[in-house]
């Protein structure tokens, strides 16, 4: 069932991150809050929605998706990263690609919490 959950999240992920994202969420997102806002809320009901044939979310998995979202999406964390653990540059496919990673950690620890630890 985890398995199938997950599955079903992260193309909810991929529908929210890429196919309903435009080109101004993404040039702003990281720099002003009514961008980042609209498309981390997009983002959240859509992961919400492809949730349901998987029984669905708690509220707190959402806040939990929402928050982690708007903090990945400033990309302050993710270029910390970078920076400090990985110790390369800021190279701005290496900033998407672990962008990505980040959003699938976190679809994955709601799984852990919602399926395995519930």
């Amino acid at each position: 069932m985890s398995t199938e959950f997950l599955a079903w999240l992260m193309v909810g992920h991929l529908v929210g991150d890429f196919l309903f994202q435009t080109r101004w969420m993404a040039e702003n997102k990281a720099t002003q809050w009514v961008p980042l806002l609209i498309h981390a809320s997009l983002y959240t009901g859509i992961i919400a929605l492809f949730a349901l044939p998987g029984g669905g979310l708690t509220w707190w998995s959402l806040l939990f998706i929402f928050a982690a979202h708007l903090g990945l999406d400033r990309r302050g964390f993710t270029k910390w990263w970078l920076k400090h653990v990985n110790k390369s540059g800021d190279m701005f496919w290496l900033v998407i690609v672990h962008d990505q990673a980040w959003h699938v950690l976190v679809l994955a620890v709601v799984v852990l919490l919602e399926t395995v630890l519930l």
